[in-house]
Parts: C-alpha cells; sequence; structure tokens
C-alpha cells in the first residue's frame, strides 16, 4: 500500500507527516522501519493526522524506536503548516486547535499567500511534580520535585530539573561547553533510567549570562 507523506523540519527536529485518516496501520512498527536513516526515509518519528471531537484536528506523534509520545512542539509546529497548507483546516481568529495525549493545544500561525510561514503554540504551564512528570525520586529520598538534584549517571555527575511540558524532560545545567559534554553517551543512559518509568527527554544547558 502507497503512503503520502511530506518530510518536514523545525530547527532541525525532522518529521515525517501522514494524512492517517482513512488509513488503518499499526503506526508504530511502521514509524521504527521508516524513520531508519539507512533503509527508510530517515526522521525523528511521523506526526500522525486525524479526526478530534473535542478540536479541529487530532495529532498523534510517533518516536523514532515505534514508541508514542504525548507532545512534540517543533513536531505540533510542523503537523500545522502540514494541515493549514492543504487546506484541511483554517485557522480560526483563537487559532488553530489540536488535539494531542498531553491535551488539546493551540497553535496561532502567521500565513502568507495560504502557506503557514511561523506559528507560535501555546504548550501550556510546565509541571514539576515528580508525580506528574513523572519521575520516581527513591533515590533521591522521596522528594517531590527534581530540581537541580545532584546525581550520577554512566559515571558523568549531573545537576538535573525534571519537568512536564506535554511529555517527559530532564535538564542537566552545565559548566562546560554543550559540544564538550558526551551527550551521546549519557544521553541514553538517562533517557531509560529507572528514575524514569516512561523514559525521558534529555537536554543539556550551558548558561552564558543570567540577566
Amino acid at each position: 500500500m502507497a503512503i503520502e507523506f511530506a518530510k518536514l523540519h523545525g530547527c532541525g527536529n525532522d518529521y515525517i507527516a501522514i494524512d492517517g485518516r482513512s488509513i488503518e496501520r499499526d503506526w508504530g512498527p511502521l514509524t521504527a522501519e521508516i524513520s531508519k536513516p539507512a533503509f527508510g526515509v530517515g526522521s525523528d518519528g511521523i506526526v500522525l493526522l486525524l479526526d478530534s471531537d473535542v478540536a479541529q484536528v487530532r495529532m498523534r506523534v510517533y518516536n523514532p524506536d515505534g514508541s508514542e509520545a504525548e507532545m512534540s512542539g517543533n513536531g505540533i509546529r510542523l503537523f500545522a503548516k502540514f494541515v493549514l497548507d492543504r487546506g484541511i483546516a483554517e485557522p480560526t481568529k483563537d487559532g488553530l486547535t489540536v488535539e494531542t495525549l498531553g491535551g488539546v493545544r493551540t497553535v496561532w500561525p502567521e500565513m502568507v499567500d495560504g502557506r503557514m510561514k511561523s506559528a507560535r503554540v501555546a504548550m501550556g504551564p510546565a509541571m514539576f511534580t515528580a508525580s506528574e512528570v513523572p519521575v520516581d525520586t527513591t533515590e533521591l529520598g522521596g522528594i517531590g520535585e527534581v530540581i537541580a538534584e545532584k546525581t550520577t549517571i554512566g559515571g558523568v555527575e549531573l545537576s538535573i530539573t525534571c519537568l512536564a511540558i506535554g511529555n517527559p524532560h530532564a535538564v542537566a545545567i552545565t559548566d562546560q561547553s554543550v559540544e564538550d559534554f558526551p551527550l551521546l553517551e549519557v544521553g541514553p543512559l538517562v533517557e531509560n533510567h529507572l528514575m524514569f518509568p516512561q523514559r525521558i527527554n534529555f537536554e543539556v544547558v550551558n548558561v552564558h549570562a543570567r540577566g
């Protein structure tokens, strides 16, 4: 079966967009196959368009390993462009509403000659409560929030803050340059650590200046 798709990127985060409203597929395994750069199209996952009963459109997001994500900030912007440029939905004065696993989100697009040039997204407030991220804080003494907590993963001492913005994130503040941080080695260890029962997105930040 041939499936039409578009490949888009936001800040280098590239997704394959598919209109799945009339297609019955097991999207997880398919995503894992077509996301492989050597044997498939190559991508950071799929954003899938579906019908919604609570918003103008519904988006499902699949990671390159086939697992499903609650939300993606870059993904929803690309999804909105895919939907709007094809005339599948029209933004109202209140924006374009999109149903996600993380709740209904609103996208405010800038349209030029009938095509989306840029967009703002209402991601909602960040949640820091450990149970909402979620993060198991047993190793950290059962604290209610993980904010600038010291822990060692993969032999590297990290100061991490955990939060959820539709999906879970662990952010490490480091004094070394981001380019020198061993992200390829440490990242997968953090993502799959037992502290994170639903796995977690991992980012490293170096603060150049405050103020």
